[in-house]
């Protein structure tokens, strides 16, 4: 996910649903639904897709699988959104920096657990504020990199 429109795309998707069931809703709900109109879809039909992520959300309060599959399906959305049409990233942008200090400091902060198996690689959106922990685990296989080696010096002077 390095791509950075993906990763806008993540951060897009993290923001909508972390707005849901808050304050932020009708807000968000109202300015996704007019991004979405730009590539034709009927302002009435996503705004009746956002209804049903939300009902899905609160029926699975506390549920990370159903918040994390919700999120794919927004990102997914917003990626092809964005790739569709590249007029629409200032309009996200203005939408993440609108919401996301609206929401309660819990839906601000977000965990992501991304796994790498074999000598994989694996990538995380990052936002403003981000860090990111590597853990590697005994038995994992992983090999740290050789260290360079050291300069060679001449003693003979």
């Amino acid at each position: 996910m390095s791509d950075p429109v993906t990763a806008l795309a993540m951060t897009g998707a993290t923001t909508l649903v972390a707005a849901m069931a808050t304050s932020a809703w009708q807000t968000t709900r109202t300015r996704v639904a007019a991004l979405f109109h730009r590539r034709g879809d009927s302002q009435r039909d996503v705004e009746a897709q956002l209804d049903r992520s939300l009902a899905r959300f609160e029926g699975a309060e506390g549920t990370e699988a159903v918040h994390d599959a919700e999120i794919r399906r927004w990102r997914d959305d917003l990626v092809d959104l964005l790739r569709d049409h590249p007029d629409a990233e200032n309009g996200l942008r203005a939408l993440i920096e609108e919401i996301q200090p609206r929401l309660p400091t819990a839906r601000q902060r977000w965990v992501q657990h991304v796994v790498a198996h074999d000598g994989g690689s694996a990538y995380g959106a990052l936002g403003p504020n981000s860090s990111v922990n590597v853990h590697h685990h005994v038995g994992s296989g992983y090999q740290p990199p050789a260290s360079p080696p050291e300069p060679a010096t001449d003693d003979s002077r």
